[in-house]
């Protein structure tokens, strides 16, 4: 009799284990599912190709003298900043769509230069003097073009100058 009751333990702990597992599965696919939207709708997969300066095609938004967000004490700092804007030109985009945006883009320029000097304005001179703030504030500009133009042709922004100012006390 203690077999059979020994048996049976191990019986009704191994359906319960069981039955946690699809509970656990079902909650985990489900959860899935509301994340990347519905079962429909095929998801697509980047491919984080690393594009390289060959695959770029550069747009310059020529020197810039941006004002910073004041600093403490009232410091009005600002930048001196050359930008240059790489368009992806690799082999995965039509040339068409590219040459198509790249005018736009070009004939649009004042509309760059304008979100460049928003998101200067929106950094302070602490942000931006050092390596890791130049290249979060080049991350911060290409999003804001790539949300101004509405393309995600726009890859990278890079600075052929860079130069933060502290300013005069006010």
């Amino acid at each position: 009799m203690d077999k059979s009751k020994m048996m049976m333990i191990i019986i009704i702990a191994l359906l319960v284990l069981l039955l946690g597992t699809v509970v656990g599965v079902g909650v985990y696919l489900i959860n899935i599912s509301d994340s990347n939207g519905s079962w429909d709708e095929p998801q697509q997969i980047a491919t984080d190709r690393v594009l390289t300066p060959g695959d770029m095609r550069f747009v310059s938004l020529d020197q810039m003298v941006a004002n910073l967000t004041l600093g403490p004490g009232g410091r009005s700092d600002n930048i001196v900043v050359t930008v240059e804007v790489g368009l992806n030109a690799s082999e995965t985009v039509d040339e068409d769509e590219l040459e198509e945006f790249y005018t736009i883009f070009y004939n649009r320029i004042a509309i760059a230069r304008s979100v460049a000097f928003d998101v200067f304005l929106s950094r302070t001179y602490d942000e931006v003097r050092t390596n890791e703030g130049r290249d979060e504030t080049a991350e911060i500009l290409k999003y804001a073009l790539q949300e101004a133009f509405g393309s995600n042709l726009i890859v990278g922004v890079f600075f052929s100058e860079w130069n933060a100012v502290r300013g005069q006390v006010r």
